[in-house]
């Protein structure tokens, strides 16, 4: 298969294999011009085509730090079979399901940063209109850095866009991370609160050491009852005056009207409790 990447894509070097398998994406880590890359081969079917395309239309409109760039997008033939591509920036490190893995209850100052920085991707995303819909440990990257990457926008919602999701159905997500509005595919409260409680969550899992919704183990129906019936138990953390313990439990509301309702507001909010405990 490299042999004929290697045809198609004559402008890359160094084509190695990052993601095989059957299914609908296979990835690589390749070099253009000098600079690693990352080339993404997506399977072409009639009811995922208009998702890709709003998720590469979504990251070419985003200016955003903490989002990979976009080089190049479109169609190739490989063996016979189309295929969407997409090259875009390559981002050295792990995810953050990696580091969760590793040491499941992360020090305070360093979840403090990473909410700092996923608050600002999200008013990046306010600003273009979308919300990501499925921030979660596994969709974050952390560079050497230490700077968070957020990929995976297969689930973008464009508030500018009519909804690809049937009416009447379950919506998208990602049990467990998903705001409950998303499952309940209630279109006209879908907005940057539906990522705040992702936040939230993936905050609550970095200080406690785990995800409360999968505790104890059960299957996806049952976490996604969970998410709606039960707001995140009450953080105890360590070095906390109590207003960041506070913010965690906004975010992850059940109901969206008690989050914060925009990126400025969940910002300002922050920033005040970030100013209070870096003293």
């Amino acid at each position: 298969m490299i042999s004929e990447i290697r045809r198609q894509f004559h402008q890359l070097t160094n084509i190695d294999p990052m993601r095989m398998g059957g299914g609908q994406k296979e990835v690589f880590r390749a070099i253009l011009n000098g600079e690693a890359v990352a080339l993404k081969l997506i399977r072409v079917y009639a009811s995922d085509q208009e998702r890709t395309e709003r998720e590469i239309a979504a990251v070419t409109k985003l200016n955003s730090d903490y989002v990979p760039e976009i080089y190049d997008s479109g169609k190739c033939r490989i063996f016979g079979e189309e295929r969407n591509y997409i090259i875009e920036q390559f981002i050295e490190g792990g995810t953050y399901r990696q580091i969760l893995d590793s040491r499941p209850v992360q020090e305070l100052n360093d979840v403090l940063f990473l909410a700092d920085q996923l608050l600002k991707a999200c008013s990046d995303f306010e600003t273009a209109d979308l919300v990501h819909r499925d921030i979660k440990p596994g969709n974050l990257i952390i560079d050497p850095g230490g700077r968070v990457w957020i990929i995976d926008f297969g689930l973008v919602r464009h508030l500018d866009l009519p909804s690809v999701t049937p009416s009447g159905l379950f919506g998208v997500g990602t049990p467990g991370y998903a705001a409950p509005e998303q499952f309940r595919n209630l279109k006209f409260l879908i907005n940057i609160r539906a990522d705040f409680f992702s936040i939230g969550v993936v905050l609550y899992e970095a200080l406690r050491g785990y995800n409360p919704y999968f505790v104890p183990p059960t299957n996806q129906l049952e976490i996604i009852r969970r998410v709606e019936q039960q707001n995140l138990p009450r953080l105890s953390i360590p070095g906390d005056d109590g207003g960041f313990s506070e913010f965690i439990n906004a975010l992850a509301q059940r109901f969206p009207s008690r989050r914060p309702q925009s990126a400025a507001e969940a910002i300002d909010w922050f920033v005040q409790i970030y100013s209070r405990l870096r003293r």
